[in-house]
């Protein structure tokens, strides 16, 4: 019951913090807002005000901004529908945008707790392995990795983590000034390949968390988008998804692992629905985000009729797989007990 009770509550909080970016959104391109609410399902309470309506719903399984003109043309200047694609696809996109946002607050909070942050500089170097041997010194901050972008002790685990004992180019900066390359062939240790080197731990403070904190974020990001292909190109089964009650079952081992814990299951969860949202599939923003660049670049809005009949066809697509993913947690779920 706790475990369901933390789950409704970061989930409202995720759906509240999307619905609001599209309401802020919305009026400040003077969209008429019929009615704000937070929750699906019977009406707790409401409230009136500046012509919109605020409730509170019985079931915390969602939520909506409701704007004049969304499924329908109107020609008031106050609707959607009346909108330049522009401004459509800045209220489309604000929801993702705030799910971005949350994530990466709640990667600040986790980060800005450490004393101390595990760095992309080289801190103590094994004499007998690789990197020592080519010529990587202590205190070398590594940049780049086979040519890919290197910001925090993530992107390198990452990297070696898929690395099968290939050559790596390793590129670093010595003293702040001097970029240096190298070819360190890796060595293979009890699970995985290393270059042999101990990162340095730094000081942590307000604009470190912060810098840290970001590049943290971009790499879920890069992580979660890579999953998102995989799934699509079949390099991922769709078994291996996990849909609500999977969901459910991860915050409740987070949970159990402490505060912390929970929130950064709560930043991969926002940061995954931010991603996802903006995927150009029908009945998502970014399907409707989609059909506006289609307006912006032939200048010809799509009938609305047809829009809809291609929103309610995806969304029937998504409550199909969202269907199955969900009959495969709870068929793994018992597999399991």
């Amino acid at each position: 019951m706790t475990t369901l009770l933390i789950a409704l509550l970061l989930f409202g909080l995720m759906i509240g913090i999307h619905e609001f970016g599209h309401l802020i959104a919305a009026k400040l391109n003077k969209v008429n807002v019929l009615e704000f609410s937070i929750g699906m399902g019977p009406k707790l309470f409401s409230f009136n005000k500046n012509g919109t309506n605020y409730s509170l719903r019985l079931l915390p399984i969602g939520g909506y901004c409701n704007m004049e003109g969304e499924n329908e043309e109107s020609e008031n200047d106050g609707s959607f529908s009346s909108k330049s694609p522009l401004r459509k696809i800045s209220i489309l996109s604000a929801g993702a945008i705030m799910n971005l946002l949350l994530g990466f607050v709640a990667l600040f909070v986790i980060t800005l707790s450490s004393q101390n942050i595990t760095s992309t500089y080289v801190g103590k170097l094994n004499e007998s392995a690789p990197a020592y041997n080519q010529g990587i010194k202590e205190n070398d901050k590594i940049l780049k990795l086979n040519g890919d972008s290197i910001h925090t002790i993530n992107d390198i685990n990452l990297f070696m983590g898929e690395n099968d004992g290939e050559d790596i180019s390793v590129t670093v900066l010595r003293d702040n000034k001097d970029k240096l390359t190298f070819t360190i062939t890796p060595f293979f240790d009890t699970d995985r390949y290393y270059i042999g080197f101990t990162p340095k731990v730094i000081e942590n403070n307000f604009f470190e968390s912060v810098r840290y904190s970001f590049y943290n974020g971009f790499f879920v990001s890069k992580v979660i988008l890579k999953s998102l292909f995989q799934l699509i190109t079949g390099g991922i089964s769709l078994n291996e998804a996990s849909g609500p009650v999977g969901v459910v079952k991860e915050i409740g081992v987070a949970a159990k692992g402490g505060f912390f814990n929970l929130v950064y299951i709560l930043a991969i969860i926002t940061i995954n629905l931010g991603l996802f949202n903006l995927l150009p599939i029908p009945a998502l923003d970014g399907g409707r985000i989609f059909f506006c660049l289609i307006e912006l670049i032939t200048r010809k809005k799509l009938s609305p009729k047809i829009e809809s009949i291609i929103h309610s066809i995806g969304l029937c697509l998504l409550l199909l797989v969202m269907v199955f993913v969900t009959f495969n947690d709870v068929f793994k779920l018992f597999s399991a007990r």
